[in-house]
């Protein structure tokens, strides 16, 4: 069976990037260290397939870590492309560093700042910066759960229209991480994110994570990740409000 160019850009966009969701989940990239120090993690992947088409896959990501007695830095910084045939499918990345302090053993005092495009939401540039506290609900034997209230500036620019986004917003959070097994676990994080003071327009998010320890320091993870947000979609018609994706791939720490 033959998939024509139109039929087969269709079937990437739906299996590889399945709607590419707006919020970037720092929440699932935590990491819970048990040592003070500087620590670092890259992701990389890549595929090329011919058939009637020529599609190319590439990505990368690169986390640090510093952990201090009261203070934590995290970077982050990621990169997706699909091509087809030379036409970009998916083109997408970002930027992120946030800085933790906790003056109790239950709270955290963040704030943050995080760059971000997606060619194919016609976002050119977003700029993000916010902070607000952190509260530890549970934690035992490995599984822990935390709830998050922030304030948080946005900037947005889009492609192809004269709209920008200079908002307000309440970026609140629920997170969970729950230790199945000695290698397995389940995380996940549901975001509201309301502009202020129409909280009719918010930003909801949910991030559900699985990962599978290979061996210490390689680890196989799934990942999906769903986002809606009416206010883009009713200024951009051809941009849904409803977005997901799907995403597998394995880690390496070290």
């Amino acid at each position: 069976m033959r998939l024509r160019p139109s039929l087969t850009l269709l079937f990437l966009f739906v299996v590889c990037t399945c709607g590419r969701a707006q919020i970037v989940n720092i929440e699932d990239k935590r990491k819970a260290l048990d040592s003070l120090g500087w620590f670092g993690q890259i992701d990389l992947n890549g595929s090329l397939t011919k058939n009637n088409n020529t599609v190319v896959t590439a990505g990368g990501g690169l986390r640090l870590d510093r952990l201090g007695k009261k203070g934590n830095v995290l970077f982050l910084s990621d990169y997706r492309l699909v091509q087809v045939s030379g036409k970009n499918a998916l083109n997408s990345g970002f930027a992120h560093i946030r800085y933790g302090y906790e003056p109790k053993d239950r709270w955290r005092w963040e704030t943050f700042a995080q760059v971000q495009y997606n060619e194919q939401l016609r976002l050119t540039l977003r700029f993000l910066s916010g902070a607000g506290i952190r509260r530890r609900l549970y934690k035992n034997k490995g599984s822990r759960a935390y709830l998050g209230i922030l304030y948080m500036y946005e900037y947005d620019e889009l492609a192809n229209s004269d709209i920008f986004y200079r908002d307000h917003r309440m970026s609140s959070y629920l997170t969970f991480n729950i230790k199945l097994s000695n290698n397995l676990s389940l995380a996940n994080t549901t975001y509201y994110q309301p502009r202020l003071p129409e909280f009719n327009l918010a930003r909801v998010s949910t991030i559900t994570n699985l990962a599978l320890a290979v061996t210490n320091r390689l680890r196989f993870t799934t990942n999906f990740s769903l986002t809606h947000d009416a206010r883009v979609a009713r200024d951009l018609p051809d941009i849904p409000a409803t977005t997901y994706k799907w995403v597998n791939g394995v880690r390496w720490g070290f």
